[in-house]
């Protein structure tokens, strides 16, 4: 799922990685692994086709590919990519729904970027 859209990563959480609690990021962040936990990313969220999550995720946008349950807040655009599992309700700008993808939820569309709320 590499994306040039994606731009610079400063994060990376490995496929063989578990993490149970919060995590919050400057930056971007790409998690391939396991997360129980709410994610606060100040750029770029996202989850590769490995990636199973469980928290909801605040970040500028988020690029899905894995298994998220949980609502995404977005102030830009959320993409999910053939494959992506999402049981949960996103907020964003814009959003992109690729063939071969659940979407179990709402989806609010703000006609401006909103602020990233803590």
């Amino acid at each position: 799922m590499a994306n040039s859209k994606e731009g610079k990563l400063d994060t990376l959480i490995g496929k063989e990685t578990v993490i149970s609690g919060n995590v919050k990021a400057k930056g971007s962040l790409r998690i391939d692994g396991e997360l129980d936990g709410n994610i606060t990313v100040s750029d770029t969220f996202t989850a590769g086709a490995g990636a199973n999550i469980k928290g909801d995720v605040r970040c500028r946008d988020a690029f899905v590919g894995g298994k998220i349950e949980g609502n995404i807040y977005a102030q830009g655009k959320v993409e999910m990519h053939s494959g992506a599992h999402l049981a949960g309700d996103v907020t964003c700008k814009g959003l992109v729904i690729q063939d071969n993808v659940f979407f179990e939820g709402r989806c609010s569309m703000k006609e401006k970027e909103q602020p990233l709320k803590k």
